[in-house]
């Protein structure tokens, strides 16, 4: 450093030289003067980054503030300075002005990077856990970056081992097209019809062995993979299965992902989730020793809720972002469902609602946490994001029809067949419906509701006449009175369905066909 610095005073402040003020009298410059040069030089560089670091803008510190990040391979005041698309310094400019001016030294538009997220095709929709991912890329696509999307249709073919205790059921390629076009229109809802979406089949069908042991292979140490965790859990001594020699080369294949778009797109970032980083970082080792790149990486958190059991599941069932999976009334019931001491977290992590503003919200939400305010948020915000304006109005009207005033339609001789401007039997037909043989249970009175509500409700059936004495079961919102009484075709709304309630919130939805 003084070595540097010393060229440039001698170059910059020649003049000064000839000046007798500031010659000593050994025919040097005044070690004074000298010494202040640094000392500013130092304090500027300082100040500058202080403000990078600081700057409340920058895409990493904000990820940092909401809880987005869990590791990354450089070092914060790193990532921020790669990140910051601010304008450069004059410093900066001469700095980068030996730089090659190719896509691959990343960040010569304006720190613009370029960075990517895989999602192997292995459901015919993405889950939740997929959107905290879509949701650091939103974050930054809204700074200005260009997200790129993978979707795996090479590696798919393999199977991922993080994670896993067990080999992966082998996928055949027909099953994995046919996901391919659901996983397209999950990221495209999330970051806009003009995100780059590629397929890794795409560079890897025409790769053979010999090609990708040379160009791939000869670059990684298999003393270094097995260390990977990943790795070392399957092949611990509890695990007999231990690890195929499919699974072991995984990581090699997403580490040439990586390599390959930072050739073609000069991504230079790679983000995952924490179970991802010994794949990310052999994706950065690539870059780094066959194309002498820089590249990072960066990890989000397990998806957990307050009592550390993980998030994006609901009675044991995965909830997905397709609607044919999940529907947009399950999807919007599930955040109302989440617990209050999860709800700053999920504000932060599933919105794009200032910190200020989730700070004030959640302060509102302790004062009367009963009304559910900062779960309604969430739900309305979440499914407006992932199935738009109409999904949240099919969510509120089904939500409308099942537990508020709009129930009263839940009879065969309702005033309107409509909630909103949504069949009723549509919107009975996307919430959880229990179905039985219309043939056994309609218009047969040897099977009565008592049978009925007995078997749908796990419950003995001296209970449910208990419960028949006190009138505490409805039939569309009817008092059942009779041990007798039994469905009949004109009970049924909108020709399929019954809806029998014990109390306020114990309901059997029943589409008979």
């Amino acid at each position: 450093m003084i070595r540097n610095l010393t060229k440039r005073l001698l170059t910059n402040n020649h003049s000064n030289i000839n000046n007798i003020n500031n010659i000593n009298r050994f025919g040097s410059i005044k070690i004074r003067s000298f010494y202040s040069t640094i000392n500013n030089t130092t304090s500027t560089t300082t100040e500058n980054k202080n403000t990078i670091e600081n700057d409340e803008n920058n895409v990493i510190n904000i990820l940092k503030k909401r809880g987005f990040i869990h590791q990354m391979t450089a070092s914060d005041i790193e990532m921020i300075t790669m990140t910051s698309t601010n304008k450069t310094t004059t410093n900066d400019k001469n700095n980068n002005s030996n730089n090659n001016n190719n896509n691959n030294n990343n960040n010569n538009n304006n720190n613009r990077v370029s960075l990517y997220a895989g999602f192997d095709p292995t459901a015919d929709s993405l889950h939740i856990g997929n959107l905290l991912t879509l949701m650091v890329m939103l974050h930054f696509k809204r700074h200005g970056h260009n997200p790129i999307a993978l979707m795996g249709g090479a590696t798919a073919l393999i199977g991922d081992p993080s994670g896993k205790s067990t080999d992966r059921v082998m996928l055949t390629e027909e099953f994995i097209e046919g996901n391919l076009k659901h996983i397209r229109e999950n990221i495209t809802a999330v970051l806009g019809e003009d995100t780059l979406v590629v397929n890794n089949i795409e560079w890897n069908k025409s790769m053979d062995v010999i090609t990708f042991l040379r160009e791939v292979g000869s670059y990684f140490r298999v003393g270094s993979m097995i260390k990977k965790d990943f790795i070392q859990n399957r092949l611990s001594d509890s695990n007999e299965n231990g690890i195929s020699f499919t699974e072991f080369c995984y990581s090699l294949f997403q580490a040439n992902d990586f390599a390959h778009l930072f050739l073609k797109h000069g991504c230079s970032i790679q983000i995952g989730g924490s179970d991802q980083w010994g794949n990310i970082t052999a994706g950065c080792d690539l870059i780094k020793k066959k194309l002498k790149g820089n590249a990072q990486g960066i990890t989000i958190p397990l998806l957990t809720n307050s009592a550390g059991k993980k998030l994006g599941k609901s009675e044991g069932n995965s909830i997905w972002l397709s609607p044919h999976r999940t529907s947009p009334y399950k999807f919007y019931q599930y955040w109302i469902q989440v617990s209050d001491e999860d709800v700053e977290r999920l504000l932060k992590l599933f919105t794009l609602l200032p910190l200020e503003e989730i700070s004030r919200l959640v302060e509102k939400h302790n004062e009367n946490p009963h009304l559910r305010l900062g779960q309604k948020t969430i739900a309305e915000h979440v499914t407006r994001l992932i199935h738009g304006q109409k999904g949240v109005e099919e969510a509120l009207n089904t939500t409308e029809l099942l537990f508020g005033e709009s129930s009263k339609l839940l009879t065969p001789n309702a005033s309107t067949t409509k909630v909103g401007d949504f069949d009723i039997g549509y919107l009975l037909s996307r919430v959880n419906f229990i179905e039985l043989d219309r043939s056994k249970f309609v218009d047969n009175q040897t099977e009565t509701i008592l049978n009925l509500f007995s078997q749908v409700s796990d419950t003995s059936k001296s209970k449910v006449k208990q419960l028949l004495q006190s009138k505490s079961i409805y039939l569309n919102n009817i008092p059942v009175t009779s041990n007798s009484q039994f469905i009949q075709s004109s009970d049924l709304i909108a020709n399929d369905f019954i809806y029998l309630k014990s109390g306020k919130k114990i309901y059997y939805l029943i589409k008979f066909t």
